[in-house]
C-alpha cells in the first residue's frame, strides 16, 4: 500500500466517522419528534372528544329551547 493509498484510505474512515456520527444525531432527533407527535395526538383527540361534548350539549339545548318554548318565556 503505498502512502497516498493509506492517507485516501484514512480520510474515507474519517468521512464514514462523520457520517455515522450525523445519522446517530438525526436519529436522536427523529425520536424526539415520533415522541412529540405521539403526545400531540392524545391532545389533539382529547380536544375533539371535548369539542364533540359541548356540540352535544348545545345541540341539546337548543332543541330544548325549540320543544319547550314555554321554558324560555
Amino acid at each position: 500500500m503505498t502512502p497516498e493509498e493509506r492517507d485516501r484510505l484514512v480520510k474515507a474512515e474519517a468521512q464514514i466517522v462523520a457520517f455515522d456520527e450525523r445519522l446517530d444525531r438525526i436519529e436522536t432527533k427523529l425520536d424526539k419528534l415520533v415522541l412529540a407527535a405521539a403526545m400531540g395526538k392524545g391532545a389533539f383527540w382529547l380536544l375533539m372528544k371535548l369539542g364533540g361534548l359541548l356540540v352535544m350539549v348545545a345541540g341539546a339545548v337548543a332543541w330544548a329551547a325549540d320543544h319547550f318554548r314555554w321554558w324560555i318565556k
